[in-house]
């Protein structure tokens, strides 16, 4: 297997718990009892929180490993030493070079971090915000 599709395997598996994450606001609501705003607040951001740290994890830090170690690429070896363990296509070692070379920049967990308080806090307050305005007209 080429190793441009099995990135295309992890970024599915990266997208559709991206897809997760934006539709928790609507999976807590169907499954409590009491419709409270602020309990499904706190419910939304816990979970969304958690989500997210393995979304993050897993497409920038886990995934990359995960190929390195499929198709024998050490990250370890420096300078003129050759990276690579097994004997593969050209195409796949452009590929792996081009995940490498990205790799580089800030880390996982300030990605994170920044990215929760400046995209997903306001994506919870807002969509909670609206789940509980059509509860009430509703009633």
């Amino acid at each position: 297997m080429e190793a441009r599709t099995v990135e295309i395997l992890f970024t599915i598996i990266s997208f559709f718990t991206f897809l997760l994450i934006l539709a928790t606001p609507l999976l807590i609501i169907r499954k409590l009892k009491n419709k409270n705003y602020f309990l499904l607040v706190f419910i939304s951001l816990i979970l969304t929180f958690i989500l997210f740290t393995f979304l993050v994890y897993w497409s920038e830090e886990l995934s990359k490993e995960l190929i390195y170690k499929l198709y024998g690429f050490d990250t370890y070896k420096m300078g003129m030493d050759d990276p690579w363990t097994k004997v593969i296509s050209n195409k796949s070692k452009e590929t792996i070079m081009r995940i490498y070379n990205g790799s580089f920049g800030i880390g996982w967990p300030l990605k994170v971090i920044l990215s929760y308080i400046f995209y997903l806090i306001p994506y919870n307050l807002i969509s909670c915000g609206i789940i509980a305005v059509i509860q009430n007209r509703t009633k």
